[in-house]
């Protein structure tokens, strides 16, 4: 994943590669006048609400801040601690038993086994998702323990936990606040101000266990990736997510933008009209084009060298006997 920063933040995400990229407003570090109290990001935006059992809407939850899960995931895909401090799974297999950090949600109640079991029982009630991922048989809680049994042995069940549609909320405040409209009450950094598809303005959770980097965060829906580009070469914002490959060559001034990036799973595909009566219906006449394909070079000269070329069906991000 790729970062850019205009030194004071902008996200372009390439196929193979994501990109982020950040700058400072005036485009010069020396513009800077002090502590900056507001992060303003443009992104990709999928979801009209922040109800995070719809859809796929819990990535934006995650991803505005506003929600965590029981665990999250190290660069190489490992299960991490995150909302649970620690784990084990029974001698039977049958259930696995999270220990829960000693910390609150954004409105202040504490985060208790109790409340996880009901944030749980919620997904499972209210999407038929969490139901294909595992069959649950119950769950209890005891202080800050809370044990999930299965009905059969489930050997990646922390990694499961750590979708977004698992995150945390505060189910009792679930009626008092619309999530859909108003956003969960979750354990996140962030909590929602205001939301609408078009733009989420987040304030920093004052409960939050760790230091919140800025005070306010304003997301603006950008969806044309030419558009953000320009936002964030004019200042207008400060971070930039999913930039076009062909806007890559904007941001190479280090002295105003800041770029971090690895491999992703994305991939750019070709597709094909086999339709009877159609050239490419031909078998052979598909496999004579595939061995001419030239993927090198429209990675290179295409893509701007944002992508790697097409071999296996894993990309070797994920560590799975690329080569």
């Amino acid at each position: 994943m790729k970062s850019i920063y205009k030194k004071g933040a902008a996200l372009a995400a390439a196929a193979l590669m994501t990109v982020a990229f950040a700058g400072c407003g005036g485009g010069d570090k020396s513009a800077s006048k002090g502590p900056k109290d507001t992060l303003t990001v443009g992104i990709t935006n999928f979801a009209d609400s922040l109800e995070p059992t719809d859809n796929y809407f819990g990535w934006q939850v995650m991803r505005y801040g506003i929600g965590e899960c029981l665990v999250h995931f190290d660069s190489k895909m490992n299960a991490e601690p995150w909302i649970a401090e620690s784990w084990k799974v029974s001698d039977d297999k049958m259930s696995w038993t999270f220990k829960i950090k000693d910390i609150k949600f954004s409105n202040g109640t504490p985060v208790t086994g109790e409340a996880v079991k009901k944030s749980i029982e919620r997904t499972f009630a209210k999407s038929p998702r969490a139901k294909a991922m595992f069959e649950l048989d119950h769950i209890t809680a005891d202080g800050q323990n809370v044990t999930i049994y299965t009905k059969k042995p489930i050997a990646t069940l922390p990694g499961m936990l750590g979708d977004p549609l698992f995150i945390i909320v505060d189910v009792d405040s679930d009626g008092k606040v619309d999530f859909a409209k108003q956003g969960p009450i979750g354990t996140g950094p962030y909590m929602v101000k205001s939301f609408s598809k078009a733009k989420c303005e987040l304030d920093a959770n004052p409960n939050y266990y760790a230091a919140v980097p800025f005070k306010h965060l304003v997301v603006n829906t950008i969806d044309d990736p030419n558009t953000r580009a320009m936002a964030l070469q004019k200042g207008e914002i400060d971070i930039a997510v999913n930039v076009a490959a062909g806007d890559l060559a904007l941001f190479q001034d280090k002295n105003k933008f800041n770029i971090s990036s690895i491999s992703s799973i994305r991939d750019v595909l070709a597709r094909m009209n086999v339709k009877e009566g159609k050239p490419l219906a031909d078998k052979r006449v598909r496999q004579a084009l595939l061995r001419s394909l030239d993927r090198e070079t429209y990675a290179k000269v295409l893509l701007k060298d944002t992508f790697i070329a097409g071999g296996p069906m894993l990309p070797p991000s994920l560590d799975y006997d690329f080569d």
